[in-house]
């Protein structure tokens, strides 16, 4: 190996070494964004269903949550946030956040929906501040809605048994 190899390698390594913490620092500066997007979803979910609260029947908890991907490994990760469970007639619903993309991309899981054993549920902020509701089976493009207060209580609305009779 000889004196330059040795150089280009120690450029080669600085270089990365560089763009490794460009990535960190995207990353915490990216999360405490998505931190404060998750927060205001969560205050106004809140707000919506305000009136609608009843002890056992519908009840609403928020809860630490450390988000992670697989390329950012939840003990690695700086993205310390919130997950919000609301719980109807026994049945938890839990939002929880699981995407961090490009452009503060975030999506969070919505469990306890999907009545199919498959398909998932998401709600995905926008860049205009809006989040939209995806629902995918995996079989054809996602069906996409708007998210609102109005729309939320449809979905949970579905949760709560018939009377027979």
């Amino acid at each position: 190996m000889n004196v330059d190899d040795v150089r280009q390698l120690g450029e080669m390594l600085r270089h990365y070494a560089e763009s490794e913490a460009h990535k960190k620092q995207l990353f915490e500066s990216q999360s405490v964004v998505w931190t404060n997007r998750i927060g205001e979803l969560f205050d106004l979910i809140q707000q919506w269903l305000a009136p609608v609260l009843m002890p056992d029947l519908l009840v609403l908890s928020r809860d630490p949550y450390v988000a992670f991907s697989p390329s950012v490994p939840v003990k690695t990760s700086t993205f310390k946030t919130e997950k919000l469970t609301i719980v109807i007639v026994g049945k938890p619903v839990e939002f929880v956040p699981d995407v961090m993309g490009a452009a503060g991309q975030i999506s969070l899981a919505v469990m306890g929906l999907t009545a199919a054993r498959y398909g998932s549920v998401s709600l995905v902020g926008l860049p205009d501040g809006n989040w939209q509701w995806r629902k995918a089976d995996g079989l054809k493009e996602p069906e996409v809605f708007a998210f609102d207060g109005d729309f939320l209580a449809s979905q949970l609305q579905v949760l709560i048994p018939r009377e027979r009779g």
